[in-house]
């Protein structure tokens, strides 16, 4: 009977524990969302869209951990962004966070983001257009560290150069996730 109690109140915890996670990732991805579509123009007919939001969650690389070796807050966490770098994670897409987010609120950025493609979408989406002024964010997989922050590499790809991208750092106070600041900003 104990083992059961166990078990039943691990996966209860595991249970809230994801729910958190998506509510938390919902959270971050608006505030993310707001600040890169807040000069885009909401999309209605015969209107060319210019940003378009890339539906996977993709993965984190070792150049993050590089890029905050020398931060003030986040050297100090370095190994543990190594670690949730290199633990295997299965490829996720932002469904249930898009899903969450525009249900009844937030319609006017849902008109901005639209639906969020794959890089085939996107790709044939600006072949028809030919023209070079569509790029595709690219939103990676958030990473929680203690002291409730969260960091988020965020890029954007055109199908030609000019490619750009940065880190962005958050913080949850008072139960809300704040921006707290953008950097190693880059450019191709």
């Amino acid at each position: 009977m104990k083992r059961f109690l166990l078990v039943f109140w691990l996966l209860l915890a595991g249970i809230a524990w994801s729910q958190n996670t998506v509510q938390d990732n919902a959270a971050l991805l608006k505030i993310v969302l707001t600040k890169y579509y807040a000069n885009e123009k909401p999309i209605v007919k015969d209107r060319l869209q210019l940003l378009f939001f890339y539906k996977e969650k993709a993965n984190n690389t070792i150049e993050i951990s590089e890029g905050c070796k020398n931060h003030p807050v986040l050297k100090n966490y370095v190994s543990e962004i190594k670690k949730q770098i290199q633990a295997p994670k299965p490829l996720d897409n932002w469904d249930k966070e898009f899903e969450l987010l525009f249900t009844n609120q937030h319609q006017y950025l849902q008109k901005k983001v639209q639906a969020p493609v794959s890089l085939a979408e996107f790709q044939s989406k600006t072949a028809t257009n030919g023209e070079n002024n569509q790029r595709m964010m690219i939103v990676n997989q958030p990473i929680y560290l203690p002291n409730n922050y969260c960091l988020i590499k965020v890029g954007f790809y055109r199908s030609i150069e000019h490619n750009s991208g940065s880190f962005i750092l958050f913080q949850k106070i008072n139960g809300q996730w704040q921006w707290v600041e953008e950097f190693n900003r880059w450019e191709t």
